[in-house]
């Protein structure tokens, strides 16, 4: 009877074994897949009035795990107004400056990391960069080179599904009140394309639009590659204006042929991010139970990312601030945990 016991344990032991490992291979990847299972929201041009309070109930009904505040949030409040209208959001709030924004009065609910007005950092396997359209943004300017070699590096960071792009004012929108085109501004369509930007979200102009997909866009002929509601990811950069926080709307003047949708109301985008897809739905304060404008991007082949034309290795480097070097000199980069990419040819300050 000992020896019948002896020979099934033999033939189950390897079975057990690899069911064991295979459970936990699958447990572990569900694990990585919640982990990138994340929601955020995004607005811009708050104020401190009745519209303000009711976007803020708004965001909070969400429950989202980050607020991107768009910039001009304040406006006329006084501290202490704008301290009590944000204070339920003081934790997740990263700030993207606009052109009422008073840094040094508000200095304390604002996250900017290394405490510059442009920024990066990672959620999930969601890369955000914040740029600041109020500083320089010409092409030899300091920012430009952050903005190019960090979107370089998010382009080809294995771990990096989305790249997503914040800014106040917009680079691309219907004619309305409050635009003014800057020439500085056409330079950055095209580079969002070439590096594999998802989504651009940006306000100032206080009312929604977004774009159909756009691949470099030169403002006067752009290329729209599909008008559906599902898109494939690497199919062109969409731009998303939420700029209906709570201050004076503006009413459009025309619907620019590269508009997919745009209505003046006051609202929030919130955006659903997962390992596969980023599902985004527009909501207005006056009908938030149901969005009035939804669409998603799925994961895919990106074949608008750049292909390397350097030797690089891949090293992974803790959270930090690291040091990388450009054609124009030194330029410092916030890292956070994970794998980048590097050229072998430069020498790197990395965090430790």
């Amino acid at each position: 009877m000992m020896k019948i016991y002896f020979k099934i344990a033999i033939i189950l032991f390897p079975i057990i074994t690899v069911s064991i490992i295979c459970l936990q291979t699958v447990l572990s990847g569900y694990a990585m897949a919640q982990e990138k299972k994340f929601n955020f929201v995004a607005v811009g041009d708050l104020d401190c009035n009745i519209n303000s309070i009711q976007t803020v109930n708004n965001i909070l009904d969400k429950k989202p795990q980050l607020f991107l505040a768009l910039g001009d949030m304040y406006y006329d409040c006084n501290p202490d107004e704008f301290m009590k209208v944000f204070s339920s959001l003081h934790g997740i709030l990263y700030m993207t400056i606009g052109n009422h924004d008073s840094w040094s009065k508000f200095a304390g609910l604002y996250h900017l990391p290394n405490d510059k007005p442009y920024y990066s950092f990672d959620k999930g396997n969601v890369h955000f960069l914040s740029i600041s359209t109020e500083s320089d943004l010409r092409q030899n300017s300091t920012q430009y080179d952050f903005i190019n070699t960090d979107l370089d590096i998010a382009s080809q960071n294995r771990s990096i599904s989305w790249i997503i792009v914040l800014a106040h004012r917009p680079f691309i929108s219907s004619e309305t009140e409050h635009i003014t085109e800057k020439e500085d501004f056409k330079t950055y369509p095209p580079l969002f394309a070439k590096y594999g930007v998802d989504v651009v979200i940006q306000a100032h102009v206080h009312n929604y639009q977004r774009t159909f997909p756009i691949l470099l866009d030169n403002f006067s002929n752009p290329i729209i590659v599909t008008n559906n509601n599902t898109i494939n990811e690497g199919t062109g950069v969409l731009y998303i204006t939420t700029g209906g926080g709570g201050h004076d709307l503006y009413e459009f003047k025309s619907k620019s042929p590269y508009i997919q949708t745009q209505y003046a109301e006051y609202g929030i985008i919130n955006v659903n991010s997962t390992e596969n897809a980023l599902k985004i739905e527009s909501y207005t304060n006056k009908d938030f139970e149901s969005p009035k404008d939804t669409f998603t991007i799925l994961k895919g082949y990106n074949t608008t990312k750049p292909i390397p034309i350097l030797k690089y290795v891949y090293i992974n480097v803790s959270k930090g601030n690291g040091t990388i070097p450009t054609p124009q000199g030194l330029v410092e980069i916030p890292f956070e945990n994970g794998t980048v990419r590097i050229p072998v040819k430069y020498n790197y300050s990395l965090p430790h």
